[in-house]
């Protein structure tokens, strides 16, 4: 057993001088971390790769999936609570969406260099929300506004109002 224990921890060894040396470090434009690509609708924004999957909703309203990994090798803040998320009913009445927090556990982080990570919200409504848009600057607080829109919208709703500011 002393042995197997002395390859194993010599294997551990090994695999964290690879990771040191950055073949663990996220690769930017991949879009996958950690052997995990990124699903939905990608974007890159300055040092973040982004993605926003729509997720199957509950009862209460959507749910989105966030993915997110720094290209730069400086940390950068990530703030999840900050995201501006709009939701179009089947008519097109668009309503400003909140992620469901009731501890207020949802707060800005540090993203190291070359990492990533990902979160799943809750956005609860009192109605259907066909379509959800999601401004992925205000993620990383960044301007101008560039939102991304996920599932079908109503005829008469325009994207083009969502990506002009209309949509908050």
């Amino acid at each position: 057993m002393g042995s197997s224990f002395h390859l194993l921890s010599r294997l551990a060894w090994i695999a964290l001088v690879i990771c040191a040396a950055g073949a663990c470090a996220y690769q930017p434009g991949s879009f996958a971390y950690a052997r995990q690509a990124f699903p939905g609708v990608r974007s890159t924004l300055g040092c973040l790769d982004v993605a926003v999957e729509r997720r199957a909703d509950l009862p209460t309203g959507p749910v989105l999936g966030f993915q997110f990994a720094n290209r730069c090798d400086h940390a950068m803040p990530i703030d999840l609570a900050a995201v501006s998320v709009v939701g179009r009913d089947a008519t097109g009445a668009e309503v400003v969406l909140r992620p469901y927090d009731p501890q207020a556990e949802i707060h800005a982080v540090a993203l190291d260099g070359r990492s990533g990570g990902g979160e799943a919200l809750a956005y609860p409504s009192s109605r259907a929300m066909p379509q959800v848009c999601v401004d992925v600057a205000t993620l990383v607080r960044g301007a101008p506004a560039h939102w991304l829109c996920l599932g079908r919208a109503a005829a008469a709703t325009s994207v083009a109002r969502a990506s002009a500011g209309g949509a908050r």
